[in-house]
């Protein structure tokens, strides 16, 4: 099965993206990825998040690379007791290109931010292009084309 994820950190997160990156690597093998965007807050003041996403092909389950998302979230000191909306050491949330509509245990596809968010959008769209959410909408592309970027502005960066 085809996974996407969706990597975020505002806290060194240069450094905490490299090593989820280098997890994920070790875990999953080769991974095929965004470029990175810098990206402010969202929903709290504190400092711009990079963000950025990354395709993996595993046979393991939704629920079992879930499961291991949030150890590898604990690994790298994310405190999962803070509010959602708050700084993080490193943010990796699951969209699973091609799934039908609905509940995977506790993930909903498609997840609702895709559409609200900038900075899970437009990765999404430079790999997943002609992706749809529901197969009679727009592809990925077309939502990312039409997305109004004043509202959320991304900025191009490079990973040191």
């Amino acid at each position: 099965m085809l996974f996407a994820f969706c990597i975020g950190s505002n806290q060194v997160p240069g450094a905490n993206i490299r090593r989820a990156l280098a997890v994920l690597q070790q875990r999953f093998g080769a991974l095929r990825r965004s470029s990175v965007y810098r990206s402010a807050a969202e929903g709290f003041v504190g400092d711009d998040f990079l963000n950025l996403a990354a395709l993996v092909e595993t046979d393991e389950s939704v629920a079992d690379v879930v499961a291991w998302l949030k150890a590898l979230e604990r690994r790298l000191c994310r405190d999962h007791r803070q509010p959602s909306y708050s700084s993080r050491t490193i943010d990796v949330d699951v969209f699973l290109p091609g799934a039908a509509d609905g509940a995977h245990g506790s993930l909903t596809i498609p997840h609702r931010e895709v559409l609200e968010n900038a900075f899970i959008l437009c990765p999404l769209a430079e790999l997943l292009p002609n992706q749809r959410l529901q197969a009679d909408g727009p592809t990925l592309a077309d939502l990312w084309q039409h997305f109004d970027k004043t509202r959320q502005p991304l900025t191009l960066v490079q990973l040191d």
